[in-house]
C-alpha cells in the first residue's frame, strides 16, 4: 500500500475540528447553567443534543485522521442536525456557521495535488 501523505491545511483543519468540538463539549457539559441563562426558554434536549454532536464530531475528526471517508459524511450529517438545534436556540442565521466547517473541510480534502486527502480516504 502506498504511503499516505496529508496536506498541512487538512492536518490543521482536523486539529481545529477536534479542538473546537472538545471545547464545545466542555462548554455544553460544564457551563450548562450559563448556557441556559443565555438562552432562556430553550429546551434541555437541545443542549444535550449539542453535547452529543460535539462528542461525535471529535470521533469524526479522529476517524478522518485515520483516513475514514464515512467520517466526512458523519461530520456533514451532524452539522446539518446542529443547524436545526441552533435554530431551536433562536440564533437565526448564525446557525449556518456549523455548515461553514463542513465547507472548509471539503476544501481541505480537495487541495494538495499529490497529497489531496479526498482520494486517500477509504
Amino acid at each position: 500500500m502506498q504511503e499516505r501523505k496529508r496536506h498541512i491545511f487538512l492536518t490543521l483543519w482536523l486539529i481545529v475540528i477536534i479542538a473546537a468540538n472538545s471545547f464545545e463539549a466542555f462548554r455544553q457539559v460544564y457551563l450548562r447553567e450559563i448556557m441556559m441563562e443565555e438562552f432562556p426558554g430553550a429546551s434541555e434536549w437541545v443542549f444535550a443534543g449539542l453535547s452529543l454532536l460535539a462528542v461525535l464530531n471529535i470521533v469524526f475528526g479522529i476517524a478522518l485522521f485515520m483516513w475514514k471517508k464515512w467520517a466526512f459524511w458523519g461530520y456533514l450529517f451532524s452539522s446539518v442536525i446542529a443547524v436545526f438545534l441552533y435554530l431551536q436556540l433562536g440564533v437565526g442565521i448564525q446557525a449556518l456557521g456549523s455548515l461553514t466547517g463542513v465547507a472548509i473541510l471539503y476544501v481541505a480534502l480537495q487541495v494538495g495535488g499529490e497529497q489531496k486527502g479526498w482520494h486517500q480516504l477509504e
